[in-house]
């Protein structure tokens, strides 16, 4: 299977650290952690800040362990097979 993301593993978020990615500069994620890691996905070819709200796709919460995240990037998959299957 093809190597879509390259997220850091669990010791990166449990330190609090945000994480940033894109697709083909299309498809968007940025991941905030804090007591949980938050996901939000957006499509265009702007960071978060400029991106209008009608432009993000999607958001989720999932737990702050190894577990929610692996939870996390199969959604994050999931949500990527969507957009470009459009």
């Amino acid at each position: 299977m093809k190597k879509i993301f390259d997220i850091p593993g669990f010791t990166y978020f449990a330190e609090k650290n945000k994480y940033t990615g894109s697709v083909d500069n299309v498809f968007n994620y940025k991941i905030i952690t804090g007591d949980k890691l938050e996901i939000i996905v957006w499509k265009g070819k702007f960071c978060l800040d400029k991106t209008p709200e009608n432009d993000i796709i999607d958001k989720a919460e999932f737990e702050l362990t190894p577990d929610g995240l692996d939870a996390m990037k199969e959604w994050l998959r999931q949500k990527h097979d969507d957009f470009f299957k459009e």
